[in-house]
């Protein structure tokens, strides 16, 4: 059941409310779970602010492909490694305890401060052996095809209905927002929204596409705080093409920042032109 909603105002009508906010520090690590998120014009402060530079190749380096940087976790400071050590974002020495995890050269570095590089991403998420090809990322971002990432409870739910087998955790799709829309609203019908306007909280986002997915959702993940740990599910590829017949492999929205502003936890969502 969705929060209520308040009745059409000037700005837009009103189609859910903000269930969830995230940010991810470091690209591909876990993340944190925050009551709002501060909306500048390149997405949501802090999220995705650092990065690995993969040394031989000189690209960044993503759990598209090195599905263990999500055994990591970080917050504004600090990383902590599957083993427990932590190391300061701040610190020359990170990079190298970095390297001796991975066991490969990196340099870890913010994204604020980078050139344009690329990421390594397969149209096979499930084989593990698929040809990886370049995507090009713009200087001074770290951020793969938009700036904001949000998801539909609705959608997600209905995707658990349909396929229980299948392992559909939130975590899975590392979005900055959850919201829960308003009940008239139907699974994936979200995606009608895009070419207009959202506003919430004092910002406006402007609803680019569907998320086109990747090989994240379907890799394991570690438990954290009081959630289990995420296995392997490749399967959910193949499902997520056969749930969305409109937009096959998509599942969520990509969203532009047309106004900066703070999105809190229950602030309405109203659609506008």
């Amino acid at each position: 059941m969705t929060q209520p909603v308040s009745p059409t105002s000037s700005t837009g009508r009103p189609v859910g409310v903000v269930a969830s906010c995230f940010r991810s520090p470091v690209k591909s690590m876990q993340g944190l779970t925050v009551d709002s998120l501060e909306f500048a014009g390149t997405g949501a402060v802090g999220d995705r602010a650092w990065g690995l530079i993969d040394d031989s190749s000189g690209r960044l380096m993503t759990a598209k492909r090195f599905g263990r940087l999500l055994e990591a976790a970080a917050d504004d400071s600090t990383i902590t490694l599957p083993d427990g050590r932590r190391l300061s974002l701040d610190s020359p020495e990170t990079s190298a305890g970095l390297s001796e995890w991975l066991g490969r050269p990196v340099r870890l570095t913010r994204a604020a401060e980078a050139a344009a590089t690329g990421y390594d991403m397969t149209f096979d998420p499930p084989n593990d052996d698929a040809e990886y090809f370049e995507i090009p990322t713009p200087p001074g971002s770290f951020l793969d095809l938009a700036p904001v990432h949000l998801i539909s409870a609705t959608t997600l739910t209905a995707c658990e209905q349909a396929r229980p087998d299948l392992n559909w955790d939130v975590r899975r799709f590392r979005p900055n927002l959850v919201v829960e829309v308003a009940d008239e609203i139907g699974p994936f019908e979200e995606e009608t929204w895009t070419g207009r306007s959202l506003h919430v909280g004092s910002a406006t986002l402007s609803v680019q596409s569907p998320t086109v997915r990747c090989a994240m959702p379907l890799r394991a993940q570690p438990a954290r705080d009081d959630d289990p740990p995420l296995d392997r599910q490749r399967g959910l590829f193949a499902a997520m093409n056969e749930l969305n017949e409109a937009s096959p492999n998509h599942l969520g929205l990509y969203l532009g920042v047309a106004v900066p502003g703070t999105v809190s936890v229950g602030d309405q969502l109203l659609l506008g032109d």
